[in-house]
């Protein structure tokens, strides 16, 4: 099964949009402990219903934890890419150590700095996309998750969505 890291980004607008259940059946979803760290265990208080549901599917597997190990690849990639938080650093090291197909992310500056450095990536967009596509998501499914992505990613995005959704139909 096809394996895809997720970033705090990832891990966090996936849930809020409802669809990061099916994420984590489609996909094997890794979620590296600086992520657990960042989303989860140090949530502010005004996310800690979201914190706690988060850690019930993590508990339950759905993504996997994992610790992230260093390696001399992603260390030579990420040498004086100080501008990148532990979260997203965890999360390239746990790329390569697991060997996964992809990082989940909509961060920008961290997705251009997945494209500099030609590390395979999806974005919330294309996951939710990829999944309708795959039947793991329903017609109505999608856009209702499109909707609740709405306020969390930029309008172009969004719209470029909705375009492709009503594509699909």
């Amino acid at each position: 099964m096809y394996k895809i890291v997720l970033d705090a980004d990832g891990l966090i607008k996936t849930y809020k949009a409802g669809f990061l259940l099916q994420l984590t059946k489609a996909y094997v979803c890794l979620l590296p402990e600086e992520v657990y760290q960042e989303a989860v265990v140090a949530a502010p208080i005004g996310h800690a219903d979201e914190a706690r549901a988060l850690q019930d599917l993590i508990a339950a597997g759905q993504p996997v934890r994992r610790p992230s190990a260093r390696s001399r690849v992603a260390d030579r990639i990420l040498r004086g890419w100080h501008s990148l938080g532990r979260g997203e650093s965890g999360a390239v090291r746990l790329f390569f150590q697991e060997g996964a197909g992809a990082l989940l992310t909509d961060d920008r500056a961290f997705v251009n700095f997945l494209a500099l450095h030609r590390i395979p990536f999806l974005t919330l967009s294309e996951a939710l996309l990829n999944l309708h596509a795959a039947n793991r998501l329903s017609h109505q499914e999608a856009e209702r998750a499109a909707e609740q992505l709405h306020p969390l990613i930029r309008r172009s995005v969004y719209e470029d969505l909705r375009a492709r959704l009503e594509k699909l139909r």
